[in-house]
């Protein structure tokens, strides 16, 4: 399919991700040390309908970690990298300026409103149904990763949304740890601070989830998977 499942042109995501991909592996690779875990526990996974949930470090770099290290199993991956992995993101985050929200916008982002956080203010607002089902549409169309925390403020608890979603769709769900990326990099994930950093990204076996369980137990399963309990 020339298409991926939100419509976006598959040539034209191959071409944004090779580009970027080249860029930052200049980071991850030669200027740091990205050491990646557990690959052998992605390629039993289904084509589609798995849910990635890790711990949150930076706005755009840990995404671009898991990009390199899952479409690493498809090889030469920069010349024909995955175009079925979107991320969860937030709106608003996604909506500053420049052009780095905006790429990521079309190659693979699922733009949601947060619940209990808007800018500096915090709120109290339902989840959108909308934004569940586009979750729905990317769970259909291939992989999907999302940050439980939904922020990368350190200790930050889990968000009830992440296990509704979960209840929902009953996903395969496949933990992921990151390391080292806020030593290396900034908030953002887009200037460099320090080179000759050990970063890692590890996969974890699929979490054996009973989806009949509240939503805050298996919350709990997933933050302790990830190392965030």
């Amino acid at each position: 399919m020339i298409r991926d499942a939100f419509g976006h042109l598959r040539p034209v995501r191959w071409a944004m991700i090779n580009l970027g991909g080249y860029l930052t592996a200049l980071q991850l690779r030669v200027l740091n040390r990205l050491r990646i875990q557990g690959v052998e526990n992605l390629k039993s996974l289904p084509s589609r309908g798995v849910l990635l949930v890790s711990n949150h470090l930076t706005h755009y770099m840990d995404p671009i970690v898991v990009f390199h290290s899952v479409s690493y199993l498809r090889r030469p991956y920069l010349i024909w990298p995955r175009t079925d992995l979107y991320i969860v993101a937030a709106l608003e985050t996604m909506k500053n300026s420049g052009w780095l929200p905006r790429l990521m916008a079309y190659n693979g982002a699922i733009n949601i409103k947060r619940t209990w956080k808007e800018h500096d203010k915090l709120i109290e607002r339902q989840v959108d149904p909308e934004d569940i089902e586009k979750v729905g549409t990317g769970l259909g169309g291939g992989w999907v990763l999302t940050y439980p925390q939904g922020t990368t403020t350190p200790g930050a608890p889990g968000r009830i949304g992440c296990a509704h979603m979960i209840k929902q769709f009953r996903p395969v769900v496949l933990p992921v740890r990151l390391e080292g990326l806020r030593k290396a990099f900034d908030k953002t994930g887009l200037k460099l601070r320090k080179t000759g950093v050990e970063m890692s990204v590890r996969y974890g076996r699929p979490l054996d989830i009973d989806y009949t369980l509240p939503a805050s137990v298996i919350l709990g399963q997933v933050m302790a998977a990830i190392g965030e309990t």
